[in-house]
């Protein structure tokens, strides 16, 4: 089954249009509907308004955000506009991380950017990538602030082990890897789990991939930690000029703290391809 809504979050990023391209790829080749949404963090005009000059930077701030508001309008009808794409346009009144939680619950696929402190011009809320994944309920493909990347799906690493996580990744992931021209499952398991009866082997996503019709090849690791696992994500995805990795996110959300594990931290801090992560 193809993605049938695709949400895209733009906001004043410097970067947003690498996101558009390749948000505008995926919904054509499902014939998705593809939603723009611009969100981005908003200061609380009654904190702002107690402040010296409170009312001038709100003043200033709301003309910032018409202008960014624009800027990403044009960004994503120029990319979607005379390519048969149906679009929707959609502008957040609430923060990022709200406004794309919220607008999550209509989408089959969420498109964020990687976080980049050093581009002041982005959503300002440095923790909502983790905060959605973690909440949303739906797989988010992250794009790299750094590269550019003409393609998606056609090289896929699916990084694998053996848990649940990993096995909702491969499931989302689905509408992609069919249409994938290379599938390369890399297992990644640390010595105490390997005898964890909740544990899949490997061969298992590959013969579950062959009876959707996907042939996929399987390469088996042994590690010691969660950063041997990130860093030989990494290299896999260099080795193979891979496009896309596929993992499951690992961690859990509990009130205003977000925890994500080892691998998917290390995954978000350097990553080098889109990532669709699960949770």
């Amino acid at each position: 089954m193809d993605f049938a809504t695709i949400l895209v979050h733009l906001d004043g990023s410097r970067h947003l249009h690498q996101r558009v391209h390749l948000s505008a790829q995926l919904a054509l080749a499902n014939g998705a509907r593809l939603v723009g949404l611009f969100a981005t963090a908003r200061p609380d005009p009654n904190d702002i308004r107690g402040l010296m000059d409170g009312n001038r930077y709100l003043a200033s701030f709301n003309t910032w955000r018409e202008q960014a508001c624009r800027a990403a309008r044009t960004a994503f009808e120029g990319a979607t506009s005379g390519v048969g794409i149906r679009t929707e346009w959609r502008e957040s009144e609430w923060g990022s991380q709200s406004g794309v939680l919220v607008a999550s619950r209509l989408a089959d696929l969420i498109v964020l950017g990687q976080t980049d402190a050093t581009d002041r011009m982005a959503s300002g809320d440095h923790q909502a990538v983790d905060e959605i994944i973690l909440r949303c309920g739906r797989p988010v493909l992250v794009v790299p602030h750094t590269g550019s990347f003409p393609t998606i799906g056609q090289r896929v690493v699916v990084a694998w082990n053996g848990g649940g996580e990993a096995a909702r990744a491969i499931r989302d992931a689905l509408p992609i890897l069919a249409r994938a021209t290379s599938v390369k499952i890399v297992q990644c398991v640390a010595p105490d789990r390997w005898d964890d009866p909740w544990c899949s082997p490997g061969q298992y996503a590959v013969a579950w991939l062959h009876d959707h019709g996907i042939h996929a090849t399987l390469s088996e690791t042994m590690l010691d930690n969660d950063t041997e696992a990130g860093e030989l994500l990494l290299s896999r995805l260099a080795d193979s000029d891979a496009d896309l990795l596929v993992m499951g996110a690992y961690g859990h959300a509990r009130m205003r703290e977000v925890v994500l594990g080892g691998v998917t931290r290390t995954l978000l801090r350097a990553m080098t391809a889109p990532v669709l992560l699960s949770h």
